[in-house]
């Protein structure tokens, strides 16, 4: 009886390809526009399944598709939810008229945005480098639709391994 040796890489490989479809997001950050979150060059996992039986959540960072934006995967933290009414002055972010702490923020930069409301469906997100970040205030269309949602980023695992929300 001849041995299958080539059997296991060939169900490595559809397994990985399996997992990396349905179950995660492996990305490639190549910005500084989420530091010190997520460095310039650091890898990321994200949960293709976080959403399925629970909606985002103020300060969730997520990846996302805008194809008027970018024809590629972004990943930003959600600031607003929807119906929220979100306003930046001098770089701090109002919701529904009051201050919110943003801890994972190093500098606030100087950014002013009018009163917005986000509609149903729909969030707000930033880069936690402001100064560095493209995001929802530059943009024609500033808001992310829920279907636009793609995962959770939970863990960097290159090139330091951490969670994102417990550091």
């Amino acid at each position: 009886m001849k041995k299958k040796t080539w059997l296991i890489p060939v169900l490595a490989i559809a397994c990985a390809g399996v997992i990396n479809f349905f179950f995660i997001i492996n990305a490639h950050v190549p910005s500084a526009s989420m530091e010190p979150t997520l460095n310039s060059g650091c890898f990321v996992i994200g949960n293709r399944l976080a959403y399925l039986s629970e909606s985002p959540q103020l300060g969730d960072v997520v990846f996302f598709k805008k194809d008027d934006v970018s024809p590629s995967l972004l990943v930003k933290r959600i600031v607003a939810l929807p119906g929220m009414r979100f306003a930046m002055k001098d770089g701090k972010v109002y919701l529904n008229g009051e201050p919110i702490d943003e801890e994972y923020i190093d500098e606030l930069g100087d950014s002013d945005y009018d009163e917005i409301t986000v509609p149903d469906g729909c969030y707000l997100v930033l880069g936690d480098n402001r100064r560095e970040s493209n995001d929802s205030r530059y943009w024609q269309d500033p808001f992310v639709k829920q279907d636009q949602i793609k995962a959770k980023a939970t863990l960097v695992w290159f090139p330091e391994f951490k969670n994102i929300y417990t550091e």
